[in-house]
């Protein structure tokens, strides 16, 4: 059975199969969440007040940003369901940066998470499909 390599970040996801091979990547998908490149300010944000607290610093009222970014982690978490819904897969590889790998963690059906073998806190998402496979060989995530 195949395992999915998910490599992702807050705005884009790239999802590839491996067999035993780990150097052999088959491109599934890549998809971009546009709203998540978008500035604060494109996306509405309130405008920073001033809090209540002694030293009176700016603060922000809401964080669409971040908000935009759950939506996608949610998002790519339903789509790796729909996979291995078709296909069963043997295990997944998760590979973002720290807080979008905790942010998709989070997101995970309980049936997908323990199919989750392994993580790694990385930002690899633009790689070629040749150098993922390299740099997998070579760490043995």
């Amino acid at each position: 059975m195949n395992t999915l390599i998910i490599v992702a970040d807050a705005s884009r996801a790239r999802i590839f199969e491996a067999g035993k091979n780990i150097r052999k990547l088959s491109e599934l998908e890549d998809f971009i969440h546009s709203e998540s490149r978008m500035t604060e300010e494109e996306l509405g944000a309130d405008a920073p007040v001033k809090s209540a607290n002694q030293k009176g610093s700016l603060q922000p009222r809401s964080f669409p940003k971040e908000h935009e970014e759950q939506i996608f982690a949610s998002q790519l978490a339903k789509r790796l369901q729909e996979l291995h819904n078709k296909i069963q897969y043997a295990g997944f590889i998760l590979i973002a940066p720290p807080r979008f790998l905790g942010m998709l963690r989070k997101e995970l059906p309980t049936g997908i998470e323990k199919l989750v073998s392994r993580t790694h806190d990385k930002d690899l998402v633009s790689l070629t499909p040749a150098e993922l496979g390299e740099y997998l060989e070579k760490t043995r995530i």
